[in-house]
C-alpha cells in the first residue's frame, strides 16, 4: 500500500530532496534525512522507474544523458546522482581519463563510467561489454552524448592469446540490465541463481591491454586471472589501474599488493560513502579487507598522485 502511494506522487515531487543530497556535504543532517527518504522512494519505484522517464540526467552532471532503462545502476544515478552511486569513483575516473592517451574499460555495463570518462578522454577509448542488452544500452548512451569516437566491443575479456567463444552466467536479478553476469568458468564468484547462459566472443586481454596507459576493470571475478595474464605488460608499461576489489577477492588483493610493491605503484582507496577523500594505503599490507574498511570496493594503482 505504501509503495503504491509513493509511486502515485509525481517524480518531480522528489526533486527538492534529490537536490539536497547533491548540494550538502556528507554528514549534514538535511542530507542524511533526504537520503533516508529517497532510499524509501527508490525501493518503491524499483522496477518501475524506467516506465516514467524518457531519460536520466544526473543532478550533479546534468550535461550527461542516459537512457531510462530497468537497471539498478540507473536507479541509483537518478535518485542520488553520480556521487551518490559510487562516491568519488566517477570523479576520479573522469580526471584519470582526462590525462590519459589510451583507455581500456573492461566491463562497461550500461555505460555510466564510459560516458563520464569518454567525455574527458582525448585519446583512444575502448570499452568491452559482453551482455547484449547492456551493450545495446551502452551504445545508445554513447550516441546520446555524441561519443562516436569511443570504441565498443561486444564481447567478454579472457586470458591468453586466442579468441574463443565463452559462456556467461546471467544471474536472476529481476532487472532487464544485469550487473552481475560472469564467466561460467574461471571466476572466483560464488554460484548465483541463473536466469540464462549466453555464449559470446572472448577477446584476449593481452592484445586489448597493449599500449594502454589507463585500465578500468570490473569483470565479476576474473580480474585476478586477467591481471596475472598481463603482468609482464603491466610491469613494462605501468598503466594506471582502477580495479574493483570485493571482500572475497583475496587472490586479487594479494596480486595487487605484490604488483604494487614490484612496480612501485601507490594503492589509493576510493570511498563510496562517508568521505570524499581518497586514501593511500600501504601496498605491502594491502588485503581484500582494506577497501571495505574505507567504505569502498574500488582502488586505483598509480605511479604518482591522483589528479585533484
Amino acid at each position: 500500500m505504501l509503495d503504491s502511494l509513493i509511486r502515485a506522487a509525481p517524480l518531480s515531487a522528489w526533486r527538492h530532496l534529490r537536490q539536497s543530497v547533491h548540494d550538502r556535504p556528507r554528514g549534514h543532517p538535511i542530507r542524511l534525512a533526504a537520503t533516508f527518504m529517497l532510499q524509501r522512494a527508490a525501493r518503491a519505484h524499483s522496477r518501475h522507474l524506467s516506465t516514467r522517464l524518457t531519460e536520466i540526467r544526473p543532478l550533479d552532471a546534468p550535461e550527461l544523458s542516459f537512457q531510462a532503462v530497468d537497471s539498478m545502476v540507473m536507479d541509483a544515478v537518478f535518485w542520488f546522482g553520480l556521487r551518490g552511486y559510487e562516491g568519488t569513483v566517477a570523479q576520479v575516473w573522469a580526471a584519470l581519463c582526462a590525462r590519459s592517451q589510451s583507455v581500456l574499460e573492461v566491463g562497461g555495463n550500461v555505460g555510466i563510467f564510459t560516458v563520464v570518462g569518454g567525455m574527458q578522454a582525448r585519446g583512444a577509448y575502448t570499452v568491452v561489454e559482453p551482455i547484449p542488452a547492456n551493450a545495446a544500452t551502452l551504445r545508445a548512451n554513447l550516441a546520446r552524448n555524441g561519443l562516436s569516437r569511443v570504441e565498443l566491443l561486444e564481447a567478454a575479456v579472457i586470458p591468453g592469446d586466442t579468441e574463443r567463444e565463452v559462456s556467461l552466467n546471467v544471474p536472476d536479478e529481476g532487472r532487464a540490465m544485469p550487473v552481475g553476469a560472469h564467466l561460467v568458468d574461471g571466476t572466483v564468484l560464488a554460484a548465483r541463481s541463473s536466469l540464462a547462459h549466453v555464449t559470446v566472443p572472448g577477446l584476449p586481454m593481452r592484445a586489448l591491454a597493449n599500449g594502454r596507459d589507463l585500465i578500468k576493470m570490473d569483470a565479476e571475478g576474473i580480474e585476478a586471472a586477467l591481471l596475472l595474464d598481463i603482468r609482464p605488460q603491466l610491469l613494462a608499461q605501468r598503466p594506471t589501474l582502477l580495479i574493483e576489489v570485493l571482500p572475497e577477492a583475496t587472490q586479487l588483493a594479494a596480486l595487487l599488493s605484490a604488483l604494487a610493491v614490484e612496480a612501485g605503484y601507490t594503492i589509493h582507496v576510493l570511498p563510496e560513502w562517508g568521505s570524499d577523500t581518497t586514501v593511500a594505503v600501504d601496498a605491502a599490507t594491502f588485503t581484500a579487507d582494506v577497501p571495505r574498511a574505507h567504505n569502498s570496493k574500488d582502488v586505483v594503482l598509480s605511479m604518482g598522485p591522483l589528479p585533484q
